[in-house]
């Protein structure tokens, strides 16, 4: 008595899935733990800031914790204009990804007019 104990081929559909499933999996693997750490890391410090070329470009991350919903918070700062090498008009967007929110919280964005005093950049309360 003997059995036929071949192995089943599988369709090419069966074979396309894996791929996609290999695929996906991988990708889970390679993004999923920098958000991760990004997150326990944003936990655990106040802020994740930086800034570039003369101080007024700068960027900012943090975790929203005042009120509910908590989320994660982005604040952009750029200089849009310059009307002078001593004065400039910056524009700074702020944006809230809150967590148990149906939706985005709308970003804000307001523009002033920044002016150079000896070495610090000072708001003059001007909207650009």
């Amino acid at each position: 008595m003997s059995l036929d104990r071949s192995k089943k081929q599988p369709t090419p559909l069966q074979e396309k899935l894996n791929w996609y499933l290999t695929i996906f999996v991988l990708a889970l693997t390679v993004i999923l733990p920098p958000i991760l750490c990004g997150l326990f890391y944003l936990s655990q410090v106040p802020d994740i800031s930086w800034q570039r070329n003369n101080g007024l470009t700068s960027d900012r991350i943090w975790m929203y914790r005042e009120r509910r919903p908590l989320g994660i918070a982005y604040q952009g700062q750029r200089v849009t204009w310059e009307y002078s090498p001593t004065e400039v008009c910056v524009q700074t967007k702020l944006r809230f990804w809150l967590w148990n929110s149906s939706r985005l919280a709308s970003p804000a964005t307001a523009s002033q007019k920044m002016i150079l005093v000896g070495d610090q950049w000072q708001a003059t309360g001007q909207k650009c």
